[in-house]
């Protein structure tokens, strides 16, 4: 994950947050889950709990909605991630993996709306980092 790029997605999700008259904190990870880019919102704890959606979906390669919703059934699985992962998760939905085509290049995180709000504005920033990618590319 370029941090060029990265800045570029988190100018993107703020106008995306915007269009949702939500003030969104939003995070960018690597692939390994390593901190790229984040944009505070409002709130002290949205880094990290936008961080951590995005490690979470970094290390899973899945959106954090789909991951949490699959392990519904097996509590004590999410809950051991907590001590097993590297870093800090969050275990909400607000966490998106982002591709250049087939490669993994890293994860959205978004904090600051209710669980449904944040998956969406992850997913909305995820579909832009594909148009941001198709965009540089075509312009090279």
């Amino acid at each position: 994950m370029q941090t060029e790029r990265a800045l570029r997605l988190i100018a993107a999700g703020r106008r995306l947050a915007a269009e949702r008259d939500m003030v969104a904190t939003i995070a960018v990870s690597d692939a390994a889950g390593h901190p790229v880019a984040l944009a505070r919102g409002r709130s002290w704890h949205g880094p990290y709990m936008a961080m951590g959606k995005a490690r979470l979906a970094a290390a899973f390669r899945k959106p954090t909605a789909e991951l949490i919703e699959r392990w519904k059934e097996r509590p004590l699985f999410p809950q051991s991630l907590v001590s097993v992962l590297p870093g800090e998760i969050t275990l909400n939905p607000g966490g998106y993996p982002l591709f250049e085509g087939e490669e993994f290049v890293g994860a959205v995180g978004v904090g600051g709306g209710n669980p449904t709000a944040d998956h969406e504005l992850s997913a909305a920033i995820a579909a832009a980092y594909a148009d941001l990618v198709a965009t540089e590319e075509a312009e090279t």
